[in-house]
């Protein structure tokens, strides 16, 4: 079922919960004005609804109802009046309802296209291949104190000899983004922090912290080795929207190769075609 159609169900749109569920009717099915021969279904005015203003589109259905209804209607008369002055016939209308006719069929077409390439059988069969070339690498966790001095460092240094907490001095003392999570930085693995810092972590062992600041780019660094462990594939549902999204982009971009092969394709230079247009 559609979000929009929950949308009217919620909106107890003509007492459609209070009917029983075999009387239930799809939104296209029912009528919620008529002008003269013409029909406007509950469907298009949630078609309209969709392509109001977030902030509109956030009241509820039932107090902005009336004037789409309305405003439908209007359109409706609009366009049996452009169509008696024979506007569809004028070439300008020709080649813009042409351009439009043109998008829509892209449009659609491309839609169908990669509603079959991303079927549930291509998505678990791209899954099957990223657990087969899985390569399990080690994994770091590892927190961290930054600040902007030496002499601070060692200052905070000190206080973990003494066995403070290094998680509230991290949240006492760090200038990094991490402060909030005790100075936590969560899992990584080499090659996603900078050298100075990678090289420290490496010759930690779990549960030690460094016993001299590591300065970098951002500042000096104290640091501390959570754990380490040997990477896992990810599952299926964790991962399943971003499989989908590769799909999608190695079809766009496999479809633009076949569909551009073999054909005579020119592009004008930018300056060029703005002075043919100033001209």
């Amino acid at each position: 079922m559609s979000c929009l159609k929950i949308i009217f169900i919620l909106t107890n749109f003509f007492l459609i919960i209070t009917l029983p569920i075999a009387n239930a009717k799809e939104p296209k099915q029912v009528i919620v004005a008529t002008v003269d021969n013409h029909i406007i279904t509950a469907q298009d005015v949630l078609n309209a609804t969709n392509r109001l203003p977030k902030k509109i589109k956030e009241k509820p259905l039932s107090e902005i109802y009336p004037n789409i209804v309305n405003e439908l209607i209007n359109q409706h008369l609009i366009i049996k009046q452009a169509y008696k002055e024979k506007l569809d016939q004028q070439n300008e209308i020709v080649e813009i309802l042409k351009k439009n006719k043109d998008q829509i069929m892209a449009k659609y077409w491309l839609n169908n296209f990669l509603v079959n390439n991303t079927s549930e059988e291509k998505i678990q069969n791209f899954y099957k291949k990223y657990l087969e070339n899985f390569i399990s690498l080690k994994e770091f966790n590892a927190s961290h104190i930054l600040l902007k001095k030496k002499d601070e460092a060692l200052q905070i240094i000190k206080k973990l000899n003494i066995k403070s907490e290094f998680s509230e001095l991290a949240k006492s003392y760090s200038i990094g983004p991490s402060k909030k999570n005790g100075g936590n930085l969560g899992w990584f693995r080499t090659g996603q922090m900078v050298k100075e810092f990678e090289e420290a972590v490496l010759k930690l062992k779990k549960g030690t912290i460094t016993k001299r600041p590591v300065k970098t780019k951002f500042g000096y660094h104290i640091i501390m080795l959570n754990d380490i462990r040997n990477s896992q594939p990810q599952k299926f549902n964790d991962i399943k929207q971003q499989i989908v999204e590769r799909i999608k982009q190695n079809s766009l971009s496999n479809l633009e190769k076949e569909l551009r092969k073999n054909k005579s394709i020119k592009i004008s230079d930018f300056k060029k075609v703005v002075q043919e247009i100033n001209n």
